[in-house]
């Protein structure tokens, strides 16, 4: 292949000759990773420390809401107290079963005895028409020959 330019191989790039580990680097490892170690163990208590600061934070403004709703209740509770006082010292004042037993006896008796003078009312005004009916029946009659004049107005006036 005439035409065709080959490449040509290019030498391996210089490569350090690889020595053994020694203890002297296997220290120098250890310390770092030591290092490391120490730091994130830093870091995770600083953190640590950081959320329980703020959650101290939260747990003093919980508790603080705590009390401060335990506050409202007792006061809740105590205007609820002081309304059932009320309510019971107005009750107290209510008339009891035995009484309200008792009135309505006395109304059913009193209902009786007006329908009964109703009726006897009614009664005497039916007696009254009826004696006005009889005196002024009496008093239409044509007088008698016998008594002529004895019962009738103005009879012993004529001379």
């Amino acid at each position: 292949m005439e035409g065709s330019a080959t490449p040509e191989a290019t030498p391996p790039p210089e490569v350090e000759e690889e020595r053994p580990v020694t203890r002297g680097d296997l220290r120098a490892v250890r310390r770092w990773v030591l290092v490391a170690g120490v730091w994130a163990v830093a870091a995770t208590a600083v953190a640590l420390i950081a959320l329980l600061d703020t959650s101290g934070d939260d747990a003093e403004r919980s508790a603080a809401q705590a009390m401060d709703s335990a506050t409202r209740v007792r006061e809740a509770q105590s205007r609820l107290d002081k309304r059932l006082e009320e309510l019971d010292a107005r009750l107290g004042d209510l008339p009891q079963a035995a009484d309200v037993a008792s009135l309505q006896t006395r109304l059913r008796r009193i209902e009786n005895d007006t329908k009964k003078a109703t009726a006897d009312a009614g009664n005497a005004e039916d007696k009254l028409t009826d004696l006005e009916d009889r005196v002024t029946t009496i008093e239409d009659e044509p007088a008698d020959s016998d008594g002529a004049g004895a019962d009738s107005p103005g009879a012993g006036d004529q001379p």
